[in-house]
Parts: C-alpha cells; sequence; structure tokens
C-alpha cells in the first residue's frame, strides 16, 4: 500500500490493485471535487479511488475544456431547442436511428419531462465525411444536425466539444486504471488502448422545461410526478456532464444507502462554476470487478426554470467484452464477480428500452456469475448475426432481445 498526507493532515490509504483496503468516504462527505492540475499524482490517484469506489461522482475542475469553447457550446444549445418544434422534429430519431432529436424518451418504462438532441461518434470516424454517407452508418445510426441557415455553427462547435470530451475521458479513463495499480503499457491496459481507437460514445444535450405540478395537464392521475430523468445508472465507461451553474436537479443515491433509491436517501449534485461533474458507468464496474461503483442517479424537474444539461457517454467498441481485470481478481484473491459482456449487445438493448417498450432493461447484475440470466446466451447469439457496420433496427433483433427474465 502507499500512504500520502492528505490535504487535512491525516494519513490515507491509497489502495491500488494489490491491497484489498478500499478507502471509505466518511459519513457526511458531500460530492468530491478533485483538481485535474493537481501535481501530486499518488494524491490525485488517491482521489480518483475514493470517487470511483463511494459516490460514483466528482466534480473536476482544472479539466482543460477551454471555457470560451464551453460558453459557445451553451448559446448554441440553447439556440437548437429554441427553433420551431417542426424544425426540431424533423429530425427526430426512430427505431432504426439512434441518434438525433427526441421529446419520448423511456426511462425504466417512465416517460422522461425534457427534450434531447444525440450526437455520436460518426461510423467513419471522419467528421468532414457528410452525415449520411453509408460509411458512417454503425449500430447507434447517422447523425442528424440542423442546417446552417436553422442553427448557424451548432456542428462546427458540437463536434469541437464532443472532441475535446473524448480526449478528456480517454485521460479519466487511464487515471482511473492506474488508481486501481494498472501500469502502463501493461496488458491490462490494451482495452483502454482500443477504447481510445474505437470508442462509440455520444454527447446528449437535453432541455427540461418548467414543470409545474399544479397545472392539470403535467400530473397523470395516479402517477407520481414526473422527473427530467428517473433513476437510473449510465451503461458506459464514463460520464463527463455539463450542468448549468445554477442548475440543482441532479441527485445521486447515497452510498451508504446501498442505492435503494429511498427519497432520504437522494443527495443533490451543487455544480461549482467551470467544473464537469464526473461519473462512473456499468462497463467501469465490471472492468473493475465491481471495485468502482456505477451510481444510481436522477434529474429532478423544475416548476419555473428551464434548463440544460449535456453528459457525453464514454462507450467502449460495439465488438469490445467487458471482462473484469485480472489486477481486480486473481492478483487480490478476489473471486470473479461478472461474465464478460458484449458492449454492442448491452447498449442495443438500452436503445431499445429507451425507445421501445421491449419488456426488458438489461442490467449489470444480469452479467453476475451467480445469475442464471439468459442475456449471456442471447449475446452469443447477438454477436453471430449483428452486423455493427449498419443501422441497428429493433424489430429485425427482436427475436433474440425479448427477454423472459
Amino acid at each position: 500500500m502507499t500512504v500520502i498526507s492528505a490535504e487535512n493532515g491525516q494519513d490515507e490509504v491509497v489502495v491500488m490493485a494489490n491491497n484489498s483496503n478500499i478507502p471509505k468516504a466518511k459519513e457526511h462527505d458531500e460530492i468530491p471535487v478533485i483538481d485535474l492540475s493537481n501535481p501530486n499524482t499518488e494524491h490525485l490517484l488517491q482521489q480518483i479511488l475514493r470517487a470511483c469506489t463511494t459516490w460514483g461522482f466528482f466534480q473536476l475542475i482544472h479539466h482543460d475544456i477551454p471555457m470560451p469553447l464551453i460558453q459557445s457550446y451553451r448559446e448554441s444549445k440553447a439556440r437548437f431547442f429554441s427553433m420551431p418544434y417542426e424544425t426540431k422534429l424533423s429530425l427526430k430519431r426512430n427505431a432504426q436511428n439512434a441518434r438525433g432529436y427526441f421529446d419520448d424518451e423511456l426511462t425504466k418504462r417512465r416517460r422522461d419531462w425534457k427534450e434531447a438532441l444525440d450526437v455520436g461518434v460518426p461510423g467513419s470516424r471522419n467528421w468532414d465525411v457528410a452525415d449520411f454517407d453509408e460509411s458512417n452508418a454503425c449500430l447507434d445510426g447517422f447523425n442528424q444536425f440542423p442546417t446552417q441557415e436553422d442553427c448557424p455553427n451548432f456542428r462546427e462547435i458540437t463536434v469541437q466539444y464532443f472532441e475535446e470530451c473524448a480526449k478528456l475521458s480517454n485521460r479519466l479513463a487511464r487515471l482511473m486504471a492506474r488508481a486501481l495499480g494498472i501500469t502502463e503499457g501493461s496488458e491490462d491496459e490494451q482495452i483502454l488502448d482500443r477504447m481510445a481507437l474505437d470508442h462509440t460514445s455520444y454527447l446528449r444535450m437535453n432541455f427540461y422545461p418548467p414543470c409545474d405540478l399544479n397545472d392539470a395537464s403535467t400530473v397523470i392521475p395516479d402517477d407520481p410526478p414526473p422527473l427530467g430523468i428517473s433513476p437510473h445508472r449510465d451503461a458506459g465507461f464514463l460520464t463527463i456532464l455539463l450542468q448549468d451553474d445554477d442548475c440543482h436537479s441532479l441527485q445521486v443515491a447515497r452510498y451508504e444507502d446501498s442505492d435503494l433509491g429511498s427519497e432520504n436517501s437522494w443527495v443533490t449534485v451543487n455544480p461549482l462554476p467551470g467544473a464537469v461533474t464526473i461519473n462512473t458507468g456499468d462497463m467501469a464496474m465490471i472492468w473493475s470487478n465491481g471495485i468502482f461503483r456505477a451510481p444510481l442517479h436522477r434529474v429532478l424537474t423544475d416548476p419555473t426554470k428551464k434548463r440544460y444539461s449535456s453528459p457525453f457517454f464514454y462507450n467502449p467498441g460495439y465488438n469490445e467484452l467487458i471482462s473484469p481485470l485480472d489486477c481486480c481478481c486473481f492478483e487480490k484473491n478476489k473471486e470473479v464477480k461478472y461474465r464478460p459482456c458484449l458492449w454492442g449487445y448491452f447498449r442495443a438493448l438500452r436503445f431499445a428500452g429507451d425507445l421501445t417498450d421491449l419488456g426488458v432493461e438489461i442490467q449489470t447484475s444480469h452479467f453476475k456469475m451467480d445469475n442464471k440470466s439468459d442475456h449471456i446466451e442471447k449475446q452469443d447469439k447477438f454477436q453471430k448475426v449483428v452486423n455493427f457496420e449498419e443501422n441497428f433496427n429493433v424489430e429485425k433483433y427482436r427475436s433474440i432481445l425479448e427477454s423472459n427474465d
């Protein structure tokens, strides 16, 4: 183990892969704030490990995404959502294209109170290629941007911000690996090399209109009040979230409460000006053999304010089988908790669940060694027939994806 003198003067244990003493956040800790410019690398790794193993959330300052770009992106995003509804609707996603505009997403089979636009890395991995060129086909589909006339410079600014998020994600993923004890250039790090080249990330732009619960048209009788986004965990490896500075609607379930999500377990993330919020996803939890936590979180509505947010989901390549790292299992004499998970299968089912009421929402628990889920068999069937270089079609794979769990 490595012992470091922390900022409060107390000695704290930095846990690497050869030590089982994972640090525990103190009972009254708030969402951690981490300074990426911290010159003390060991201290930085200790902070990242603590955040990822407890809250699964942290705010990141000095992240190197240029502030002028962030401001331009905020303004451009607001212009997009202020376009006429018919113009936005012309960009609507569908069962054959996961990318585009939507205002009807289901989270846990419940409709979210928001509008959104999804933009992802092109299938050709070349932003200069026309969006609907055949070479850009992939599981998530084709990007749908507004025209230059409808929303000036929107595509250019969005692509610039997207690439900055991808660069930061790669940097954070490697710091997470170091915090687990993975050495640079090791075999365990190769998945991060592949992810940097083949990631299938996407950027979501959210707009939350005011939600007046006293308005009869807002509330469905006998239903709970609507949420901006219902409680969920992010599917990918990690998320970079840009919030409004005065937006206090994101909540995470306290880790002491075992993710039960009861009303007294929710803690609000109060964004710091200039910071971005980071959270770990399902794939990082499997990759770390459960050492990292994919936290349950939700977004509240507001009766008077309109608000914006932008999560960037850093995702593996579609063909990547995510398995627990050796350094998190055998080298620590720990049992392997998860079976390999094919990201393309996991992503396909999440998209199908968001867009349609397919009847199942896939979770990491389906891949636990002690779970007799039929998803392992279905994943194998899916991998044998799927073509990740064409748009996903829910109906084409329905017979495989529908689950009896």
